[in-house]
């Protein structure tokens, strides 16, 4: 009979541990080798000068490379968030449009908005149907207000659009659609207590004087823009759902550095 060599299989994790300890070999080698450059490059010596240079050239280019490949990865993920962003804002957009005077509410309800709002500006704001706020990056970076209106007796835009540009070297720059009133609707200033000139919310469209000190644009997008069921609920009696906790990612203990 033919006799059957019996061959001894070496145990998977002594496999694993030879790898293991392989790859952990490499990496120190590697680091030593890089330490040992390093102190040979600064070291002072007999090493020429031109050597040092070529050293610091291939470092730049190698640094270069590297910012590139971050900004692309970032890139990515603001690609990524700023779509599912977007989708979110666009479902929040749909329902709102089907609450009847849901922006009047939240910007009534809002402290530091509420005092520029008059009786006629509110009578206005019952036909604003949507908002959205816009950041621009390019060609020039700032930040657009869209105000949509259903069909009303006091002005003929469906859209009124103002925008904030950033005009290097120069100053912020506001501009705006021109409001088409119809006759006799066209708001006018108001005087308050302390007898100061005041711009009712319209008049804010066509006020162009020191944009980069404008108080309800900067409200309106860091504040009502990124919560205003926050403030349509305020004070209306009406009671917002409980919010579930936001799971955070389940990362991997570490150890003390």
């Amino acid at each position: 009979s033919e006799e059957i060599e019996v061959v001894e299989e070496q145990p998977v994790s002594e496999e694993i541990e030879v790898v293991e300890e392989k790859s952990v070999g490499e990496e120190i080698e590697v680091q030593n080798r890089v330490v040992d450059e390093v102190q040979e490059e600064a070291a002072p010596g007999p090493l020429d000068l031109a050597r040092r240079m070529q050293s610091l050239e291939a470092l730049q280019r190698e640094m270069e490379s590297v910012n590139a490949e971050e900004d692309r990865a970032l890139q990515q993920l603001r690609d990524r968030f700023g779509g599912m962003r977007r989708y979110c804002l666009y479902r929040r957009s749909r329902i709102i449009e089907n609450i009847p005077g849901f922006w009047l509410t939240a910007l009534r309800n809002h402290p530091q908005l509420s005092p520029r709002i008059t009786g006629q500006d509110a009578e206005m704001l019952r036909y604003l149907t949507n908002l959205e706020v816009k950041e621009l990056r390019r060609p020039r970076t700032g930040c657009k207000f869209k105000f949509f209106f259903q069909r009303n007796p006091y002005f003929r835009n469906n859209v009124i659009i103002k925008k904030y540009e950033v005009r290097f070297p120069g100053p912020v720059v506001s501009v705006s659609t021109p409001i088409i009133w119809c006759r006799g609707h066209e708001p006018q200033f108001f005087i308050d207590r302390n007898q100061n000139l005041v711009h009712s919310f319209f008049t804010w469209f066509s006020d162009h004087t020191l944009p980069e000190f404008d108080r309800i644009a900067e409200i309106i997008k860091e504040d009502l823009w990124q919560d205003p069921l926050r403030y349509y609920v305020l004070g209306e009696g009406i009671r917002r759902p409980r919010r579930r906790p936001i799971r955070e990612p389940n990362t991997p203990a570490q150890g003390p550095l």
